[in-house]
C-alpha cells in the first residue's frame, strides 16, 4: 500500500483494484498508473474531487483516461514492480519444473515397478483363492474367502516342521 509521502507527480506505481497485494503468474491484475495528483482526492460517481482530507490521489492510466484511486490500490513503484514480478515468475517457473520432474518419476514407478507388481499379486490372490480379485478392489473388498485361502497358505510357507 502506497503512502502519500512516498507519491510524486509523474511518478508510475502498480495499481489494482483489489486492496490484497500479492505477485500472481496467471491473471495478472496490475495496471500501469501514473500519478497526476497527490492531494487528497474522494471519488464519487462523477469522477472525483479535490478535498482537504481523503484516501484517494488521482491517476492517469495507460488508456489517457484520469481517475481517483485509493492509496491502498497503488502496491508498487512500476519498476520495482517489474523486477519482483519477473523474480517471482522465474521461481514459479522453476518450482513447476521441478514438479513436472516428480510427476514423471511417480508415472515412471507407477508403471515399471507398482502396476507389475500388483498385476503379479492378482494373479497370485487368484491362483490361491480359485476366485476373481479385480484390480480396483480394496482391501477390504476382497471377499473373506480369499483372506481366508491367502491365510491358508501362508501359515503352512511358514510353520517350522518340529524337531523329535
Amino acid at each position: 500500500m502506497a503512502k502519500r509521502s512516498q507519491l510524486e507527480v509523474g511518478q508510475e506505481w502498480a495499481y489494482q483494484r483489489s486492496r490484497e497485494h500479492e505477485y500472481q503468474v496467471w491473471g495478472n491484475r496490475y495496471e500501469k498508473v501514473t500519478i497526476v495528483a497527490v492531494e487528497p482526492y474522494e471519488k464519487s460517481y462523477s469522477g472525483g474531487y479535490k478535498t482537504s482530507k481523503g484516501n484517494g490521489v488521482l491517476v492517469k492510466f495507460e488508456s489517457r483516461y484520469e481517475e481517483v484511486v485509493q492509496l491502498s490500490q497503488l502496491w508498487k513503484p512500476w519498476a520495482e514492480y517489474l523486477v519482483g514480478y519477473s523474480e517471482y515468475k522465474a521461481k514459479w517457473e522453476i518450482s513447476r519444473a521441478e514438479e513436472k520432474v516428480k510427476e514423471a518419476k511417480r508415472e515412471k514407478y507407477r508403471q515399471e515397478i507398482y502396476e507389475p507388481a500388483m498385476r503379479e499379486f492378482i494373479l497370485a490372490v487368484e491362483k490361491i483363492s480359485g476366485q476373481r480379485v479385480e484390480s480396483y478392489y480394496k482391501v477390504e473388498q476382497f471377499p473373506v474367502e480369499v483372506f481366508q485361502s491367502i491365510t491358508e497358505v501362508i501359515k503352512q510357507n511358514t510353520a517350522t516342521p518340529e524337531v523329535a
